[in-house]
């Protein structure tokens, strides 16, 4: 049986979700939120940004890490 990724919100109580681009307000770096899933199957979303080596499991940090500045999926037509 797989183990899914939990759950984060963003530092206004907002729920992250796959497409978010995020801010780390401590850090200023900024990442992706993508869907994966590794070999032993945790699958999930997680945080990467390939620019600056950054990828890792949503659910390593910790609620109000984050603030969603916006989605990469948003198509404005």
């Amino acid at each position: 049986m797989s183990r899914i990724v939990e759950p984060r919100y963003d530092t206004a109580g907002k729920l992250i979700q796959e497409h978010d681009v995020l801010k780390d307000e401590e850090t200023g770096e900024m990442a992706l939120v993508v869907q994966t899933e590794n070999k032993a199957g945790v699958r999930g979303l997680a945080v990467q940004n390939t620019i600056i080596g950054l990828g890792d499991w949503l659910d390593v940090y910790p609620d109000g890490v984050w603030t969603v500045v916006g989605n990469a999926g948003t198509l404005i037509v």
